[in-house]
């Protein structure tokens, strides 16, 4: 597959110059999202607008994730009308219907040309990284007076809302640093290193116990696969090797941070599965277990928002969320959506394509996202969206690569 060229021009600038530059500003951007909309949401606009203009090329395979999303938002639009008199209901059921957007924009964005497409998503997306890792890093060290504005909470939060956030927005790009330093592909080794190390302390100091989880499953599941489905020997004795020297290399920053005192009281008051608030009837759980008999009972759910109102806090559980936000259409809409793209990047990442890494590397990091909404609301995380249409996209691309592997399915 190659991208299709247009002769439009503006001041001197090709329309595939133009589409290149509004990705990349978006994904480079996109660390600072603190205000809404976010910077890289305007830019997503210029970006939607320019390939617009030159025509998507569409594909009949994401239709199942098109329609998926489609129910789930109007069954958040039908839940809204019952209680569209509160305040923060509608923004929210209209950014739920821009994620939606973006998800299908990258699915058909990646579709067409995914090598060089994902070449200026991931290169964008590492520059966002790093300053957004860099800035959390100053904030939670109160770097210059920073700390009161960057890390609220005593966690690195920089230019984000919530710590969680910050630290699962950092697994993608670090997990593509390190593939490729387990290929042999990463070029300019030593600055890759130490944008990777920056990234990975960015993501400890956030004191995310999900998102630490949620690393550590997406980094086993990347050596795994990449190990497994690499057909040259020398390349799994590279993979193993580099592994091995990449654990090292974490375990030696851990042990570094650690040794300054607050890093490490604040880690062992992290470093627990269950927390006080978590446990007991008023706990987390507690609370979700006493909420679903209401919601069985309640085919429109409680409806946007309400569910903050009603129990005091937020679900933290995305499936949970869906059915209490959007109703039962909304919320079955999105197990189905949440299924299928496990089952259609299982296929995809079998399919032997020249991207087949990067089929690999979303996989892992949307597969443990996913996973984490089990303990977070994640339906409002623009990295999970991005990562889901990247991920239709390359099942369709890789699809119409090996059309016998499409008809086989």
């Amino acid at each position: 597959m190659t991208e299709t060229y247009y002769p439009v021009r503006l001041f001197g600038i090709s329309l595939g110059q133009m589409q290149a530059a509004a990705i990349w500003l978006m994904m480079a951007s996109s660390f600072f999202v603190i205000i809404e909309p976010a910077p890289c949401d305007l830019l997503f606009i210029v970006a939607l607008f320019t390939y617009l203009w030159s025509g998507l090329s569409l594909s009949v395979l994401v239709l199942p994730m098109v329609i998926y999303l489609l129910l789930y938002n109007f069954g958040g639009f039908i839940s809204f009308l019952e209680i569209s008199n509160e305040g923060k209901a509608g923004m929210f059921v209209l950014t739920s219907a821009y994620m939606a957007v973006s998800a299908v924009f990258f699915a058909f964005y990646v579709a067409q040309d995914p090598l060089r497409r994902i070449a200026i998503f991931k290169n964008g997306y590492l520059v966002g990284a790093l300053i957004a890792a860099i800035i959390g890093i100053a904030g939670y060290f109160d770097f210059n007076g920073m700390g009161h504005t960057l890390s609220p909470i005593g966690r690195a939060q920089g230019t984000f809302k919530d710590p969680n956030v910050l630290s699962t927005y950092l697994i993608l790009p670090a997990l593509l640093l390190v593939q490729g330093f387990m290929l042999g592909t990463q070029r300019h080794r030593f600055i890759s290193g130490a944008v990777l190390l920056v990234i990975l302390a960015g993501l400890f100091l956030a004191f995310s116990r999900g998102a630490w989880i949620s690393f550590a499953l997406a980094s086993g599941m990347l050596v795994l696969l990449t190990f497994v489905l690499m057909p040259s020997r020398p390349l799994r004795t590279r993979i193993v090797l580099m592994s091995i020297l990449g654990l090292a290399l974490v375990v030696g920053l851990l042990g570094l941070l650690l040794t300054i005192p607050e890093v490490g009281s604040l880690f062992a008051d992290r470093a627990t599965l269950v927390k006080d608030y978590d446990a007991g009837e008023r706990g987390r759980f507690g609370i979700q277990l006493n909420s679903i008999p209401y919601l069985l009972e309640r085919p429109l759910g409680f409806g946007p928002t309400l569910y903050r109102k009603l129990f005091s806090q937020d679900p933290h559980n995305v499936y949970l969320n869906a059915f209490a936000s959007y109703g039962w259409l909304g919320g079955i809409s999105y197990l189905l959506l949440v299924l299928s793209t496990l089952i259609v990047g299982a296929r995809t990442i079998l399919i032997r394509t020249p991207w087949q890494h990067v089929s690999i590397v979303i996989f892992c990091a949307l597969t443990a996202t996913i996973f984490q909404g089990i303990q977070i609301d994640t339906d409002h995380w623009r990295h999970f969206y991005w990562m889901l249409g990247l991920m239709w996209g390359l099942y369709a691309a890789s699809a119409a690569y090996v059309p016998a592997f499409r008809l086989r399915a």
